[in-house]
């Protein structure tokens, strides 16, 4: 387990001069402390479509049983339990030049059954992807890496990220000769107003766009190699 800490930014404030209700009225040393764990991923959920369509609705629906029993059987096979496997109620689409076409040879039925399966051993995971992938009928592919003891994480991160604030607040107390009195403002998120009132507002906003293709890879379905989990927190030190 790997941990690293990141100091977005600091700043400290001596007997200033502010308005009333943007920031405090008494001296005081504003940090922001920050943590990160790095850990592989021992958890995935994945989500896809399996499509049956034939020209008779009999017909769909048969295919569409008989595929899907034999993605049960895989999955069973490769230690997904019952339980971890979901599939959702079967769709029909219906294509107005296919329903309605003048040719009964161009009508076709369309069925859609989603499934969602969690996978907790990651051990079969390139296995079990390769596989789903080279059926013609299943498409629509998406997946989440996570961990099972996030709880755990998130508690870390909040002890490591507030001993880190608490280290930036003593260097800088040291640095501008004055002492810490204690805290007086705690937040897990940038406190109210002080970011843009001292131009420092550092949010950013950041847009992946995919292409939106039925069937990746296994290049796009692989394990990641690390999960990075990150928390900062925002503290006010009154000083003297």
């Amino acid at each position: 387990m790997k941990l690293r800490h990141f100091r977005f930014f600091l700043f400290a404030l001596i007997s200033i001069g502010a308005k009333a209700g943007t920031l405090p009225a008494y001296p005081f040393i504003h940090v922001n402390g920050s943590a990160t764990i790095t850990l592989p991923a021992d958890v995935a959920e994945m989500d896809f479509e399996l499509t049956a369509f034939e020209a008779g609705a009999d017909e769909t629906l048969a295919q569409l049983n008989t595929q899907s029993n034999e993605v049960l059987e895989f999955l069973l096979s490769h230690h997904i339990t019952a339980t971890d496997i979901e599939a959702h109620d079967t769709r029909k689409l219906v294509s107005a030049n296919e329903m309605q076409a003048n040719e009964p040879r161009l009508q076709h039925h369309r069925l859609i059954r989603t499934f969602h399966i969690y996978v907790k051993n990651l051990e079969q995971w390139n296995v079990m992807t390769q596989y789903l992938l080279s059926r013609p009928y299943l498409g629509n592919f998406s997946v989440r890496f996570g961990r099972t003891d996030y709880a755990q994480i998130e508690r870390q991160l909040t002890a490591s990220a507030a001993e880190n604030a608490r280290d930036r607040a003593k260097e800088l107390a040291t640095g501008f000769s004055v002492k810490l009195v204690g805290p007086t403002a705690i937040s897990e998120q940038a406190l109210s107003r002080i970011d843009s009132e001292l131009g420092l507002d550092g949010a950013r906003l950041i847009k992946a766009n995919t292409s939106a293709g039925d069937k990746p890879t296994m290049t796009d379905l692989s394990l990641p190699g690390a999960l990075m989990y990150k928390k900062s927190v925002n503290v006010i030190f009154r000083t003297r």
